[in-house]
């Protein structure tokens, strides 16, 4: 005996599959797993059966049962961990990622039974397999990324689209879990309300920017910044492009520092920024501000965060290696640090998220 995912497009009207069951049954195999799929060919049926001896009898008798003959029939083999119905198993791999978010290009090439699932950006114009669309499936978890499965035996079906839509939905929301109204405290005992930043907060981004030291900004933007340009605030505030969230003194005030977390070009990846005013630096302000958007990342999905900064700028370096960072040799005045994501914070029951920050006047952690 062995077991065969077998497809095959029926018409949709009644009596069509119980009459693939009785072809199936009259030449010995067991049906044991059973999901019907919407697509632009009609009704696909899919089947996992237990089959005696060679299957080819089997297929040819469901091909004459089906809508075009032997074109509309595929089968592969299957193994014994895919029987089971398709709700556990969705629902099996979203508890998965609740702890692993970064390892869903695994979970959805399980979901589909796809040969090959990784990350990739959907800005990029060649194709990345050469196989027949239909074969291709590209599932967006963002604006700019995406995970591309590939199954070449079996094309995608709407229904498995659906699917796997559904799944990332489930754990990614699309603009991510952005805190727009949590209470940090830093590990020296300080206090701050951050939120996301907006249009309305472009002045008081501007006010924060004329109070830092050129030396300040020149860590953050590589020369010294005193106004930003209309363009880099549509950044800091467009959420389509990240996240960007200010932090203000308990009680109100304009912001003493920001904090950015933006997609990039390298899918599974985020950059991550932030700048303190010089009166709240070296109070634990940047460490606060990077465990919480290391944790946005974590929630989105991203495998690694990286920072880049001048040379001589220790305190951010210091912060990065503290997370577990790498931080790599200076180039040309400039030094990059690398943190995975998976394991750089520790499991939380209230959620990564929730355990950084809390509502307004509650304890911080």
């Amino acid at each position: 005996m062995a077991l065969w995912r077998i497809r095959t497009v029926v018409e949709d009207r009644p009596g069509q599959l119980a009459g693939l069951v009785d072809a199936m049954a009259a030449q010995g195999g067991n049906i044991v797993g059973l999901s019907i799929h919407a697509d632009a060919a009609g009704v696909v049926d899919e089947f996992v059966v237990d089959v005696p001896g060679e299957h080819y009898t089997l297929l040819r008798e469901v091909a004459r049962r089906s809508v075009s003959d032997s074109d509309s029939v595929t089968a592969v083999p299957a193994q014994p961990r895919e029987v089971g119905d398709d709700v556990t198993k969705a629902l099996l791999l979203t508890a998965r990622l609740r702890s692993a978010p970064n390892r869903l290009p695994e979970a959805l090439g399980e979901l589909l039974q796809a040969e090959d699932a990784r990350w990739t950006n959907l800005t990029r114009s060649a194709p990345e397999f050469l196989e027949e669309p239909e074969t291709t499936l590209v599932v967006p978890v963002g604006p700019l990324r995406g995970v591309r499965l590939r199954r070449p035996d079996q094309p995608f079906t709407w229904t498995e689209t659906a699917r796997a839509d559904a799944l990332v939905r489930s754990v990614l929301p699309p603009t991510g879990p952005a805190p727009t109204g949590g209470r940090l405290v830093t590990g020296h005992g300080v206090e701050l309300d951050v939120r996301q930043v907006g249009a309305a907060d472009a002045e008081a981004i501007q006010r924060l920017h004329r109070r830092c030291s050129g030396e300040t900004t020149r860590r953050r933007y590589f020369s010294s910044v005193r106004q930003l340009t209309p363009r880099m605030l549509g950044v800091f505030c467009d959420p389509e492009l990240g996240l960007t969230l200010a932090a203000h003194p308990v009680g109100g005030g304009d912001p003493v520092a920001l904090a950015h977390l933006m997609y990039t070009l390298d899918p599974g990846v985020g950059e991550i920024a932030f700048l303190v005013e010089d009166e709240w630096q070296n109070k634990g302000v940047g460490t606060a501000l990077t465990r919480a958007l290391t944790a946005v990342a974590a929630d989105w999905g991203l495998a690694e965060v990286r920072a880049e900064t001048v040379a001589g700028n220790a305190q951010m370096q210091r912060i990065m290696r503290r997370m577990g960072a790498t931080v790599g040799p200076p180039r040309d005045g400039v030094v990059q640090a690398r943190l995975p994501v998976a394991g750089a914070l520790p499991a939380r029951r209230m959620g990564r998220l929730a355990g950084l920050m809390t509502e307004p006047g509650a304890a911080g952690t």
